[in-house]
């Protein structure tokens, strides 16, 4: 028999354990903070639950409902009433009056049991005492004052907010402002102390923790009873300090009363039963959620906003009082169960996965269980795992018949049969005989087969015939099989035969699941090899057992044959960086001491073959997420691996310690705004690491800056530069309205630079990267040749840029544009506020120009003229709308080198080389920095020193 159990975030199927008590059919459930403070890992399940067995499914203590014959029933239980199933206990359960819905009926049991349980067992409490009663609003605070008023007591209570305390005004008119207190301090003390004289209160229900606990103990008048219901003090063992007054503290343990005699229970029952019939029990408010809306539930009452109970409508209520209830369907996770006459099967089940997978098992029901083991029970520990399960009522047997061969196999299926019929086979079993293929024999493979193949071979023919109830054939394979992993080619063929058999199994209409695993850490043959310090590789990160087993109850209700649960390990060099790329290919080289040779040889060089390089491309883009073509591998260097180690390891680094936050929209490329009294020069030199008047040999560098056309851009680079620096900057001037046209008003500046034969050098950062190529174009056309230096640029990348951050809408990009102008001319001003009230004002006005003359009437004081503003605004948007339509129109490729560099990740999907190599003659010369498009040039003096050196 199953049942569903509502979580906080799905629904799960679970079993129902008998006893002699009533199955009932649950209506409505409600929810307490005990729920609350499990699920939120504020209290131990250990602490709710005795044992292992009664800790899966502990959420819910009451619940509304019909039992078998259709009577409507309300109750308690130890855990479990979150469910549509559940089995009552008869000694606290309760007829429905007919005058209550299931509704008022769910909000009862609890919180009346608990109060009366404190209040009338425990305190003793009499007609006339002074009670103070925490958390008045919520359930158990409603149902003690309903207690004690209709008992004649005098009720001071606590409550945390205002609309609150007016609800207990209105809800107990008895009560007044001088009744009431404030549970978020310990302002009630003072409060109590005043309205009794500074006697006390003679019982005290407390459900407040740490210094608001101490100031109720202080509350008690002498021979006051201290009744605690709360659990966080408790489960924490924090100090009491009871005050010496003849005083006594009760802890109120209602979990504890589900284990107790009958006659206790009898006892409450009858005190309940008794305060519905003469009224002192009447329903409390309530809060009601769906069966689909468990989560909301719960976080409402974590926050503490609720009044009353908080109930869960497992299914509707009927019109009619007696109705035979039938089974409501609810969409739930399925989830495997054993049956407990049935008989189970783990071959290797002594091992660490083994003896997991056996507790497991015993967990969900089995009681029958056979462990295949060559060795047998061999460690303390294997035996306190068996002495366990036999606790639980299981039989557990150790069979050391040899798996690895048909007779072997038919013992253990005969001993399993002895005990009940197979339900299912698991095979475990596993021996490694690792070794790269060149060191592999005939041995090692028959080895390796042994308890693999050879024995899922045995257990498929064998079951057939001796295990016609058979519902479920397990083995466990490995990534081994599936993805690969070095020097276990014969483990991964001993897998991947066993897949076969399976395949072969489901096409003859035989249950069969094949469980592809990574490494798991806790338990097994990784964990086994770790203690031992035998060297492993694993090509994935080491997974859970409690993961894997959550897996494996998914795959075992799933219809696939072959699965696989693997947890993939973060594609970086991430721990060792050089030293493991490096390590990796001359492992696969079989190079043991990388000082024989030298670092500058080629791997070809080295006798790398067409498979070696194979397994190196794979290995690169599999475990350091370096991409290279087959060419590239032929050409690689160990030295150059190294420096593509370093860049990305340097590149990972930055990715999880980022120091600044990367600008994004129109500001990744418009980022300073320039001296105004310098902007009309369009020939700047920049300072470098020459001496242009000592330097006699000096070769000049031309810079083009970004969109903004500024030098002061390039400076920081430029000091650090092996050339004269001369940088072109526009400004804000108006050249022209095309890339071809601005470029063609610069060519003039470099040409009466150059000398017959000369070659030119020239620098382009993003924006000044598509002029370069341009102005590169005219020089050649004059007969000159030279390098270009593209920084983060390429017509493709750019016009990618700024779609990606800018989108295709123009209204879109021209309202972005301003506010980005005015975070850089009045960053002062220019707050969220601001912008948000710029964006509604300018987003209704059509056309660029309209636009900005309404943003300069906008713009606050600044050192800007207000011509610098407006010539600012149109040159920018002339060159954003230049880059979205620039394309290389020409027939020709350009004949000068080109050198990209660029980030090692790049925001846009495109070529390595930026699609440059469709415009150029030569192969472009790619260099990849661990930066952005904003930071990168900061990190490239090297690399152009280095090249033009």
């Amino acid at each position: 028999t199953v049942k569903v159990v509502l979580c906080l975030c799905r629904t799960l199927k679970t079993s129902i354990m008998f006893s002699r008590d009533e199955l009932v059919h649950v209506y409505y459930s409600a929810l307490n903070f005990r729920d609350i403070m499990t699920a939120t890992g504020k209290l131990a399940i250990e602490v709710i639950a005795r044992g292992r067995m009664n800790q899966e499914c502990v959420q819910g203590l009451e619940f509304a409902g019909r039992n078998t014959k259709g009577q409507r029933v309300m109750g308690m239980v130890n855990a479990g009433a979150l469910s549509s199933l559940i089995y009552g206990d008869i000694d606290l359960m309760w007829e429905i009056p007919d005058h209550w819905s299931f509704e008022d009926a769910a909000t009862i049991p609890v919180v009346y049991g608990t109060a009366h349980y404190a209040l009338t067992i425990s305190g003793r409490m009499k007609k006339g005492d002074t009670v103070l009663i925490h958390a008045g609003s919520g359930g158990v605070g409603q149902a003690a004052i309903h207690i004690c008023l209709h008992n004649g007591c005098t009720v001071y209570t606590t409550v945390g907010t205002e609309e609150k305390r007016e609800f207990i005004k209105k809800r107990f008119p008895q009560l007044t402002d001088n009744n009431i207190g404030n549970s978020r301090d310990t302002s009630f003390e003072q409060l109590v102390m005043l309205q009794t004289d500074g006697r006390g209160v003679d019982l005290v229900l407390n459900s407040l923790a740490e210094e608001k606990l101490q100031a109720s103990l202080r509350c008690l008048a002498v021979g006051g009873r201290f009744l605690e219901i709360g659990k966080f003090d408790l489960a924490n063992n924090n100090p009491l300090g009871l005050p010496y007054r003849e005083t006594s503290f009760h802890g109120i343990m209602l979990d504890n009363l589900f284990l107790s005699p009958p006659d206790w229970k009898e006892e409450l029952h009858e005190v309940v039963a008794e305060g519905i019939r003469s009224g002192a029990i009447q329903p409390l408010t309530r809060t009601v959620f769906t069966d689909k809306e468990v989560e909301q539930a719960f976080r409402f009452m974590a926050a503490g906003k609720h009044i009353g109970k908080v109930l869960i409508q497992i299914r509707p209520e009927e019109e009619e009082k007696v109705v035979i209830p039938v089974l409501k369907p609810i969409e739930a996770v399925p989830r495997y169960f054993c049956k407990e006459e049935c008989s189970y099967i783990i071959g290797g089940g002594l091992g660490g996965f083994g003896l997991e997978l056996a507790d497991w098992l015993v967990l969900r029901g089995a009681r029958k269980l056979i462990l295949t083991s060559r060795k047998g029970l061999k460690t303390g520990y294997q035996s306190s795992r068996v002495r366990v399960w036999r606790g639980y009522g299981a039989k557990v047997e150790i069979s050391l018949a040899d798996i690895t061969t048909e007779s072997g196999v038919k013992s253990i299926i005969t001993q399993a049969n002895n005990l009940g019929p197979v339900d299912a086979i698991f095979n475990l079993a596993v021996v490694l005989q690792d070794a790269l293929l060149e060191n592999q024999t005939e041995d090692s493979f028959r080895v390796s087969a042994g308890p693999k193949p050879v024995a899922t071979h045995y257990l498929d023919v064998l079951s057939r015939e001796l295990c016609p109830e058979l519902r479920h054939f397990v083995v466990f394979s490995s990534v081994s099989c599936g993805r690969g992993n070095a020097g276990q080619t014969n483990y991964g063929m001993s897998n991947s035969i066993m897949e076969r058999i399976c395949e072969a199994r489901v096409r003859d209409g035989l249950p069969a699941l094949a469980v592809q695993w990574g490494a798991v850490g806790d338990v097994g043959l990784v964990a086994d090899m770790q203690e031992e310090n035998t060297e492993i590789i694993i090509c994935t990160l080491q997974q859970k057992i409690t993961s894997c087993l959550e897996e494996l109850d998914r795959f075992m209700k799933q219809p696939h044959t072959i699965v696989a649960s693997m947890v993939v390990a973060e594609k970086r060099s991430g721990s060792g960086g050089a030293g493991n790329v490096v390590d990796c290919v001359s492992n696969i080289l079989g190079i043991r001491d990388l000082k024989t040779v030298s670092l500058h040889s080629t791997l070809a060089e080295l006798g790398m073959d067409s498979m070696m390089a194979v397994e190196i491309k794979q290995s690169l883009e599999r475990e350091f997420e370096i991409f290279l073509t087959a060419q590239e591998i032929r050409g690689l260097t160990f030295a150059r691996l190294a420096e593509l180690a370093t860049i990305k390891q340097e590149a990972d680094s930055n990715t999880e310690n980022p120091t600044e936050v990367s600008p994004e929209g129109i500001e990744l490329l418009l980022r300073v705004v320039g001296d105004e009294s310098k902007l009309s020069e369009i020939i700047l030199h920049l300072p470098s690491a020459i001496n242009p008047v000592e330097d006699v040999k000096k070769t000049t560098l031309f810079m083009l800056p970004g969109v903004e056309c500024v030098g002061s851009v390039l400076e920081p680079l430029a000091k650090n530069l092996q050339f004269e620096t001369i940088c072109l900057q526009m400004g804000y001037v108006y050249m022209g309205d095309t890339i071809q046209e601005m470029a063609k008003s610069f060519v003039p500046h470099i040409y009466s630079r150059l000398s017959p034969g000369d070659s030119f050098n020239i620098l382009g950062y993003s924006f000044g990267g598509i002029l370069a190529l341009e102005i590169a174009f005219l020089l050649e056309e004059k007969g000159f040749n030279g390098i270009l230096y593209l920084v983060d640029s390429s017509p493709k990348f750019m016009r990618l840029l700024q779609y990606v951050h800018l989108g295709t809408d123009l209204k879109d990009m021209d309202v972005k544009l301003l506010c980005t102008i005015l975070r850089l001319l009045a960053p002062q001003d220019a707050t969220d506020e601001v912008i948000d009230i710029l964006t509604r004002e300018l987003t209704p006005i059509n056309g660029f120009n309209e636009r900005l003359n309404h943003f300069l009437k906008m713009m606050p004081p600044t050192n800007y003229s207000l011509e610098y503003q407006k010539a600012m605004g149109q040159a920018i948007y002339t060159r954003m709308m230049a880059i979205s339509v620039y394309e290389w129109l020409h027939n020709k490729k350009l004949r000068s080198k080109l050198v990209l560099i660029r980030p090692s990740s790049s925001i846009a999907t495109i070529d390595d080389d930026y699609e440059l190599s469709k415009i150029s003659e030569k192969e472009v010369d790619v260099h990849f920095i661990p930066a952005s498009h904003v930071t990168i040039l900061e990190k490239i003096e090297s690399a152009i020193n280095g090249f033009h050196a």
